[in-house]
């Protein structure tokens, strides 16, 4: 790099096109920054079965449009290194592609996938500036061994690394306590379909209106959202036994409705329903929804619930924080943080995973106490300016800005 005063080139090595980092491409690409971005697979492009889901999916045509791309390779989703000659053959494409552009910067997503580690082999022979991006964190729990070669592995690979667009606290933890310093760390919040969010929330009474109408749900009833795949780890029938605590509980004269609507599919789905014949109402499975519809969900909610054995940083419950909504999650949530989605005690509560009576006992409370709720949402509200594309968007370029600055001349 010779000069500051041309934008600077970065491309980015991506496994497969991403659905919610398409905001953020475009953006950037808008800016001083040359973006390219490098596909390896076409997944989420084409209709492909989801294990997760239990079912065919397609992600919307346009996650491609609006930034400059092009596929170098079409591996499956995770391809890891048990296929070697296909594997072998994309990271020889990555190569030649990054020995065509020369950027200045390189962009990998993690070092597990075999582009990331093809691009970081060429950067450190070519000499080339390093931003990573990833969502590890030290919440989730890992045998002895892995913990062992994860202290061997990492700090060196990590090393190496340029910048890191950190994406909230717990990942700035986990990159400290591997050995980055703090100074190298850029936050940059995940990306998110943030437009459809803001449009549905401009009419937010209507669609609260419209959206509990169809679904049979009482004006003043506390809604409380939740999304994902219907899988173990993420323990959505931990929803189902709090709602048949709170309902075998006295009632109580000063507790309002609560309703809690369940979007997404998966090998839980039959569990759920069934579960929700014997909720009277207060569980509706909604089944996989469209973006759309789903910041209709939003809109029309009154807080969020997210009870994971485990999950890094899940866009859920961003949403939820852009659309202004309290959020109620397990420990086990890796976006908690004073700066992240999830600040406990302010726009949120927090139970032990797997402890249903303590996540029955906050419910209970919340739909008691419509102060409190009012209270966290307009902690959420606060957090918007923190965690929104904008936030993305600037912790990007000054990422960019710090290793071009202390980038060798080439």
């Amino acid at each position: 790099m010779t000069s500051t005063s041309r934008p600077a080139t970065v491309t980015a090595v991506v496994p497969h096109p991403i659905q919610h980092f398409a905001p953020l491409y475009r953006a950037v690409g808008e800016g001083p920054v040359d973006l390219r971005v490098l596909f390896l697979s076409r997944a989420d492009l084409d209709r492909y079965f989801d294990r997760g889901f239990g079912a065919q999916v397609r992600r919307r045509p346009d996650i491609t449009a609006g930034y400059r791309h092009e596929f170098v390779a079409d591996l499956p989703p995770r391809p890891q290194w048990r296929q070697p000659v296909a594997s072998a053959r994309a990271a020889g494409r990555v190569w030649a592609a990054l020995d065509r552009l020369r950027p200045d910067c390189v962009l990998v997503h993690g070092y597990r996938h075999v582009g990331s580690l093809a691009a970081l082999a060429w950067v450190r022979r070519r000499g080339a500036g390093t931003l990573m991006m990833g969502d590890s964190e030290l919440l989730g729990r890992r045998s002895a061994c892995v913990r062992a070669a994860r202290r061997l592995a990492l700090p060196p690979l990590l090393g190496r690394v340029d910048a890191f667009l950190t994406v909230g606290d717990d990942n700035e933890d986990h990159l400290a306590h591997h050995g980055v310093p703090r100074e190298r760390m850029f936050r940059t919040p995940y990306p998110t379909e943030q437009a459809a969010l803001d449009k549905a929330m401009t009419d937010r009474a209507a669609h609260r209106s419209a959206v509990r109408a169809e679904l049979g749900i009482a004006p003043d009833a506390v809604v409380a959202l939740s999304v994902g795949k219907m899988i173990s780890r993420k323990r959505p029938l931990d929803v189902a036994d709090a709602l048949r605590i709170i309902a075998r509980a006295p009632r109580n004269p000063d507790a309002r409705e609560l309703v809690v609507i369940m979007a997404g599919d998966g090998v839980l789905r039959p569990a759920l329903d069934a579960a929700a014949a014997g909720l009277d109402g207060a569980l509706r499975v909604v089944g996989f929804v469209e973006q759309e519809r789903l910041a209709h969900l939003y809109a029309a909610s009154d807080l969020y619930l997210h009870p994971a054995q485990r999950d890094p940083h899940p866009l859920a419950v961003k949403d939820a924080v852009l659309c202004g909504l309290p959020v109620v999650v397990s420990d086990r949530v890796g976006s908690m943080g004073p700066t992240d989605d999830v600040r406990p005690g302010r726009n949120a509560r927090i139970h032990p995973v797997g402890d249903v009576v303590a996540l029955a006992g906050i419910l209970d409370e919340l739909r008691r106490r419509p102060d409190l709720l009012a209270a966290m949402a307009l902690e959420s509200e606060k957090a918007v300016a923190d965690i929104d594309l904008d936030a993305s968007i600037d912790g990007f370029h000054r990422a960019v800005a710090t290793v071009r600055r202390s980038a060798r001349p080439r």
